[in-house]
């Protein structure tokens, strides 16, 4: 494992995306606490689906920028560092999560958001971390680190956090009438 999280330290600023698959049927309580013992950013999720490239543990997939695979076989093997490298040669401008625009002329700058990542908390209580992309009326669009992006009604977050987006913005969120807030429950039923 920690040979994974040095791994991701070094690649992920350059493009890689390294997710970890758990395949030996482990509880979801072991796997978070193996995530915090090793202090993993990276993706960790519960099983896989898709061929089986191995039965031995562990066992790496390098895919390249196309989505083709492009090497397997174990981390710690020298031609898995050199698979990520090739790869990573193919990364162009815009490959990477954020637009052209947001990335400049670096390919491997940072995005710019309205908020960098933070915990927002909505009305109830719940938490979670994102960026947040842009605003438009009471719609944020945010951004996981993982890239997946979201959209969500800032009405419905904390008083402080909607005073930090108004203080980021200079906008303050409108409310939505009762009819458009009935549409939103029903195209989208993501809620923190």
């Amino acid at each position: 494992m920690p040979h994974l999280v040095q791994m991701d330290k070094k690649y992920s600023k350059k493009g890689m995306v390294l997710i970890g698959a758990e395949v030996q049927g482990s509880a979801s309580e072991a796997i978070e606490k193996a995530v915090d013992d090793h202090k993993i950013k990276f993706t960790v999720t519960k099983g896989v689906s898709g061929p089986r490239l191995s039965g031995g543990i562990p066992h790496m997939a390098v895919f390249g920028v196309d989505g083709n695979l492009v090497y397997h076989g174990h981390p710690s093997n020298p031609d898995t560092e050199k698979a990520i490298k090739t790869a990573l040669k193919d990364v162009k401008e815009g490959d990477l999560s954020g637009s052209a625009e947001s990335l400049g002329t670096d390919p491997f700058a940072k995005p710019k958001y309205l908020v960098n990542e933070r915990t927002w908390t909505n009305a109830d209580g719940r938490k979670l971390v994102a960026a947040l992309i842009s605003l438009e009326g009471v719609k944020g669009k945010f951004r996981f680190r993982n890239g997946r992006q979201f959209e969500y009604d800032i009405s419905k977050l904390s008083a402080d956090d909607q005073e930090l987006i108004k203080t980021k913005t200079g906008t303050e969120p409108e409310e939505e009438d009762e009819e458009e807030e009935e549409e939103e429950k029903d195209e989208n039923r993501f809620d923190f």
